[in-house]
């Protein structure tokens, strides 16, 4: 069954369009003639034609020497190589062509056409109705095989351009036997065949490449490529990233980042950026822990020659590092006197813990998607990426060996595996986990002397082509689900699910069922975040071999070694970079736009309505008579000019033609829109560029929709019935009163056991917050929303050590003797209170710092007892209202299920941020700002505490919390009301009727939480 599974391929429109585009360009838009159109003129007319209907810019006629060449845009993962085998298909059975060249820049490329063409032979014959093509790919070694091009058989060759891009290659060479003394080229020249040119950018973007390929002799050159640059040549059918993203033909993006915090425990450094030249010295910008008040946070450090770190930070973790000893611009990166460095994008000192957080994302990913999957026959594929092969694979005298992250994936994964009684229900459970991964690398063949070797590569060598072999000889199997209790599914194939490689599988291999990513290499690898996404990008398919559209579940996820945000911009700026985004308009903007001729003058006539659909863009007017070159032309460098001119004139662009949303806006609005019209006609503009020039804009850039400007706005309730908001509701809403049992003994207070004791310090955990955002493509630009969010507590073994009690006491003017009695009198008290000290030492000596300082200051609410006074408040209580919309905070969608209203009255950044936390993480189940009359009595007045949260933990276990948030959490730092009233909170919370509640404060961040 599964075993013999073979890719159903299916007719999909775009790709339809992409064919039709050449075939109809190269016919002249004749539906009845049967050859191909070369004269330049009537060629020229047919291409304009194409570019008005696809609304496309015409750059000139250099296109059309030495020989006509065109663009077709398709995007990764929308079957850019199906589509021009179609093309040849279409090409050979209306203009009987029969010689063909596909022209690829690397191994990887080559592969994985000719294993198309393998695959698509009978296929494609069979929808086009016509015989089937013979195929080889060029060898220097089989030169014999040239041959085939004499003749009149329909002929594909495949190669690589370096096979004859250089006079020494063997296809260049004179031939005294066999090619009738010429050079075996000579064969190919000859045939003047059809070229195709997959990934241009690659293949002829130098000198080197277009004179091999004119060495062709071509008839006709098609350029297929997701990233073109070089835009002279016309554009015949474009389906870019927001095409393929907007009809559903690619899967979603997601990125999941983890941020480390250690709190200076680490020594971690990273270079932000490329080191750069002030004046005539370097200076280079690194992130590292420095001393903020009574804590270790993540800041940005500007270094020079001879700096020191410690003294930038004053942090103790840093001292033995030296000064700055070398700023590095060509490879990137800053060295102290130690020997440590910072290195662009690294994470120095904290590599382990971010690969470790990663690597358990991936895992729990990958089987929580096979669950859901693998009854809908889809088996899911994880490709990760490797900075060297050693960390996979080791060569010893004794054979291969098990490197550090094939040792640590293994331990990973089968504590994830046994982490949960719901992966029991997986078909591979029991598979042994030696066998559920392998690599795939460039490989040194064996020889007598030495055993095979793998290699660290870019991808493009010979030795690659080891590892396109080894994953391309059984392309089915990879996709098949291994079932227990079915012998044909107990291959090796079928039970590998994790894909190990360094960049062999960079380019040219993809699987529709690769749903992670991950990639444990440095920014300097010269892997892209456009090719990391592209081996993900394909609509999986199940056993059956047919694709799976599932919008909720075709879902490819990064597991980045930058933050979503991160990402999400660099891989907007390699869209820029390509040409696919535009995000100015520049003054030649809209020059070689092609739009209709204007058949009769333009009369100014403010009556005039505007016809504001996007014909001018879209088609061309059938009723007009034979489509000739008369009916159309590009607008001029002169007109685009003027018509941006006007623009920056009304405020819809600025001065560096970036738009302005106010701006696009008018463009939306009747009267507004015909206004600039009736500017640019004043202008001496003719109306259809104009329409066409507005509807030019309308397209490239997101118009957003205005907001709501009212001083005060509604907010609703959503489900009152939520059984979440019932049970959290009938725990913390217990009315209380309080009495005070004075004792003047306890006024008396010592470090020890006193109020706001040392044993009372807040032991902020050490956390890796991991962050999934969605990307959404649009036609400028790339948007990010956060979806999820969680909070691991780190504990970490190998945590260097330091002298806390030398450290206190050189702050507090105490003996080491004096702290360590009182670190010994709070263990005593507090039995944990040492392992909470090693769990973050650094932090601890700020906090301890500061409470022992604090310490003169006398307490007075140590007596404060209470009790539940019998009533509680009600839940109908919680009404809608109204606010200013100033302090509101929108909940986003996904977030509605989890709280009482939709919007959130918050008083800062800090409690906005905290709210979309409460949103992301998981573990939070439901949450209430509380309002303003929830208040608890004490004898400074009133108390409101902020947040009611129920947590769940493991899926079962419910915790339930009434906090309050502050901008910091050590009670030292509070004022002393503050300080008072968030005592007496959680004395309220200590009364009978509350042994389920947990009162928490000051709080900052979730990881503040027990959860």
């Amino acid at each position: 069954m599964a075993i013999n599974m073979k890719i159903n391929y299916e007719k999909l429109p775009y790709q339809h369009k992409a064919v039709k585009a050449v075939v109809d360009t190269l016919s002249g838009h004749d539906d009845l003639t049967n050859k191909i159109v070369l004269k330049p003129d009537l060629l020229d007319d047919s291409v304009q034609i194409t570019l008005l209907n696809n609304g496309q810019k015409y750059h000139g006629t250099n296109y059309l020497k030495p020989f006509p060449q065109f663009n077709i845009e398709m995007e990764t993962g929308t079957g850019k190589t199906m589509v021009y085998l179609q093309t040849i298909m279409a090409l050979h059975k209306r203009f009987h062509e029969n010689k063909f060249v596909i022209v690829v820049p690397s191994r990887a490329i080559k592969a994985g056409v000719e294993d198309n063409l393998n695959n698509l032979r009978d296929y494609l014959s069979d929808i086009y109705n016509t015989d089937k093509y013979h195929h080889f790919v060029y060898d220097s070694k089989q030169i014999s095989e040239l041959h085939n091009f004499v003749g009149s058989n329909f002929e594909i060759m495949l190669t690589t351009v370096q096979s004859f891009n250089k006079s020494t290659n063997v296809i260049n060479q004179e031939y005294s036997e066999g090619f009738f003394g010429g050079k075996p080229l000579d064969q190919i020249r000859n045939a003047r065949p059809i070229v195709i040119i997959d990934e241009p950018q690659s293949v002829d973007s130098a000198k080197a490449g277009k004179k091999a390929i004119a060495s062709l002799n071509p008839k006709v050159a098609l350029r297929y490529s997701a990233t073109h640059r070089e835009r002279q040549y016309p554009l015949l059918y474009e389906f870019g990233p927001a095409q393929a993203y907007k009809v559903h033909m690619v899967k979603h993006i997601e990125t999941l980042g983890t941020e480390i915090n250690t709190n200076g425990n680490v020594g971690f450094v990273q270079l932000k950026d490329k080191p750069t030249l002030v004046g005539d010295s370097l200076q280079a910008k690194v992130i590292a822990y420095k001393q903020v008040s009574d804590d270790y946070e993540k800041k940005t450090i500007t270094l020079h020659q001879n700096d020191s770190l410690f003294e930038k930070t004053k942090n103790p973790q840093y001292q033995s590092w030296g000064r700055v000893v070398e700023i590095n611009r060509a490879d990137d990166f800053v060295e102290f006197e130690n020997g440590r460095q910072a290195i662009l994008g690294e994470h120095e000192g904290e590599s382990q813990i971010w690969i470790q957080s990663q690597m358990k994302a991936l895992i729990k990913d990958h089987l929580n998607r096979e669950l859901a999957m693998q009854d809908q026959g889809i088996k899911v594929l994880s490709l990760i990426f490797l900075d060297e092969v050693k960390n996979y694979r080791i060569y010893t005298e004794d054979g291969p060996k098990k490197g550090q992250y094939a040792d640590l994936f293994e331990r990973i994964y089968e504590r994830v595996l046994h982490s949960n009684p719901k992966y029991k229900k997986l078909y591979n459970y029991s598979v042994p986990v030696e066998e559920i991964h392998d690599g795939y690398f460039a490989q040194d063949k064996a020889t007598r002397k030495k055993p095979a070797m793998y290699r660290d590569t870019k991808g493009d060598t010979k030795k690659d082509e080891t590892a396109y072999e080894a994953i391309m000889q059984d392309k089915e199997g990879l996709l098949t689900q291994y079932i227990p209790g079915k012998p044909e599914t107990d291959t090796k194939a079928a039970k590998l699910r994790f894909i190990f490689t360094h960049s062999a599988l960079k380019e040219g291999w993809d699987n529709p069922n690769v749903f992670q990513i991950l990639s444990i290499t440095t920014p300097k690898n010269d892997l892209t975040r456009r090719q990391k996404i592209g081996r993900g990008l394909r609509i999986p398919v199940n056993q059956q071999g047919k694709r799976v559209y599932n919008d909720k579940q075709n879902v490819v996820t990064i597991y980045a070694n930058e933050t979503f945000s991160q990402f999400a911009e660099g891989l907007q700026n390699e869209y820029l970079h390509s040409g696919l985004f535009e995000n100015k308009i520049d003054a030649n903007f809209f020059t070689n736009l092609i739009v209709k001729k204007q058949r009769f003058s333009n009369a100014l006539d403010n009556s005039t309505e505007y016809d504001t659909d996007n014909s001018q863009l879209q088609s061309v007017d059938a009723s007009e008579g034979d489509q000739n070159h008369s009916d159309n032309r590009p607008i001029s460098k002169e007109e685009s000019q003027t018509f941006v001119s006007i623009l920056k004139k009304n405020n819809i662009i600025q001065d560096n033609g970036k738009p302005l949303i106010k701006g696009l806006r008018k463009l939306n609005n009747g009267s507004k829109k015909q206004n600039i019209i009736n500017q640019a006609l004043k202008e001496g503009l003719d109306k259809q560029p104009v329409n066409a020039m507005i509807d030019n804009v309308l397209i490239k850039f997101d118009v957003p929709k205005p907001t709501n400007r009212r001083q005060r706005m509604n907010v609703n309730l959503t489900d009152t019935g939520n059984p979440y908001l019932n049970d959290l509701w009938n725990k913390i809403a217990y009315k209380v009163h309080y009495h005070v049992r004075f004792n003047e003994n306890r006024l008396i207070e010592e470090i020890v056991n006193g109020d706001n004791a040392i044993t009372d310090i807040r032991f902020k955990k050490m956390t890796a917050i991991q962050t999934r955002a969605r990307m959404e493509m649009l036609e400028n630009k790339i948007d990010s929303e956060i979806v999820m969010q969680d909070t691991e507590h780190l504990i970490w073994p190998e945590l260097p050590i330091i002298d806390i009690t030398k450290q206190i006491a050189d702050r507090v003017g105490l003996t080491r003797q004096a702290v360590i009695k009182i670190i010994l009198q709070a263990e005593e008290k507090d039995d944990d209170f040492l392992n909470k000290i090693k769990m973050n030492p650094s932090l601890f000596v700020q906090r301890a710092v500061k409470n022992i300082q604090a310490h003169e200051q006398k307490l007075l609410n140590r007596s404060l007892v209470y009790v539940q006074s019998g009533e509680s408040w009600s839940k109908h209580l919680l009404k809608p209202f109204s606010a200013n919309k100033d302090t509101l905070w929108e909940v986003p969608k996904r977030g509605l299920q989890k709280t009482l209203f939709d919007r959130i009255a918050t008083q800062s950044e800090e409690e906005n941020k905290f709210a979309k936390s409460l949103v992301n993480e998981e573990k939070i189940k439901y949450f209430l700002k509380l309002p303003n009359w929830f208040k608890i009595p004490t004898p400074f007045g009133n108390y409101i505490p902020d947040w009611a949260i129920l947590a769940e933990t493991n899926g079962a276990e419910r915790l339930y919390f009434v906090i309050d948030t502050k901008s910091n959490v050590e009670m030292s730092k509070l004022r002393d009301e503050e300080r008072n009233r968030i005592f007496a909170g959680r004395q309220a919370y200590k009364a009978k009727g509350f042994e389920d509640v947990q009162f928490d404060a000051p709080v900052q961040v979730i990881g503040d939480l027990d959860i």
